[in-house]
């Protein structure tokens, strides 16, 4: 069977998890809590329906009763619009949307709690995040090949941002992925806002040692390393290069490469080196976060 007749276009997981992995394992996130659609002014009746009346699956319903929790405030705004989106007579699909827009938000909105997080909490963002790659790499999906990638990262956000939802359709394999890693971001993100874990600023030693396993994995598959190398000496050379580099690699086996190294550090060590990166990761801190892979791994 063909390469082209191999993929399943409803297994691509869509720019948010592959643009993370597109810069160096690590990108920005484009949807930020401006990209919510707010609240409208007119006022709905509370015995019109509501959004779980009519996305009623388990992986929408988890990640909305998450957002409840986590973030009331924003679940309020999405419960409104929602509400006025069927009284509308809008489809499924723009509901799906409003639901995808409002949890996508709280990359950045949640950032500043997930730095609290425990060791164990940040490998389990991880996990989930390379479970979705795993499902991708399965499917010989274009969203592994850097050539997408790079096409996609050339537009501007007025059109990246629509394309982007597109790629989660509802009730598709890649949306129930979004729902429930979502459900993991915001249960992360509540437990370390109720018990907070203080983490020191990544050490020398941590360093090192993140070094190592990063160098192990290296001569094992020496490809992905020769692909972070080219990544972090094309930034700040120009934007041409850094498209042309992108466009070389491997999306999905440089995202699982990273989780494979992140499961081998020790708890405190990961806990740290997450701690800096991680938040930074949400609020797309491109420039910091790139210093720092440079600097773990002493590329240059």
């Amino acid at each position: 069977m063909g390469k082209a007749a191999q993929r399943q276009t409803g297994l691509g997981l869509g720019l948010i998890s592959l643009g993370l992995v597109a810069v160096g394992f690590l990108a920005v996130f484009v949807l930020g809590p401006g990209a919510q659609t707010g609240v409208p002014s007119s006022e709905v009746s509370a015995d019109a329906p509501g959004l779980l009346d009519r996305l009623d699956d388990a992986p929408t319903r988890r990640a909305v009763e998450a957002l409840k929790r986590t973030a009331p405030a924003t679940y309020a705004e999405l419960d409104v619009a929602a509400r006025h989106a069927i009284a509308e007579g809008e489809s499924e699909s723009r509901l799906a949307q409003l639901v995808l827009e409002a949890l996508f938000a709280q990359f950045q909105i949640q950032a500043p709690a997930i730095k609290s997080a425990r060791s164990d909490q940040f490998q389990t963002i991880v996990t989930g995040f390379a479970s979705g790659l795993r499902a991708l790499q399965a499917a010989n999906s274009d969203w592994c090949e850097g050539p997408h990638i790079a096409a996609y990262l050339a537009q501007n956000e007025t059109d990246l941002v629509p394309a982007l939802l597109a790629e989660f359709p509802y009730a598709s394999p890649q949306y129930d992925w979004a729902m429930d890693w979502m459900v993991t971001i915001l249960s992360v993100a509540r437990t370390a806002q109720d018990t907070p874990q203080r983490h020191a600023r990544p050490t020398a030693r941590d360093e090192a040692i993140l070094q190592q396993y990063g160098l192990e994995l290296g001569a094992q598959q020496w490809n992905l390393a020769l692909q972070v190398a080219a990544f972090a000496n094309s930034e700040g050379v120009s934007y041409a290069r850094m498209q042309e580099v992108i466009a070389g690699m491997d999306a999905c086996a440089l995202g699982i490469a990273a989780e494979s190294v992140s499961a081998r550090l020790p708890g405190d060590v990961r806990a740290r080196i997450w701690s800096d990166l991680m938040p930074e990761i949400m609020i797309g801190n491109t420039p910091y976060v790139m210093w720092r892979v440079t600097d773990y791994f002493f590329i240059g």
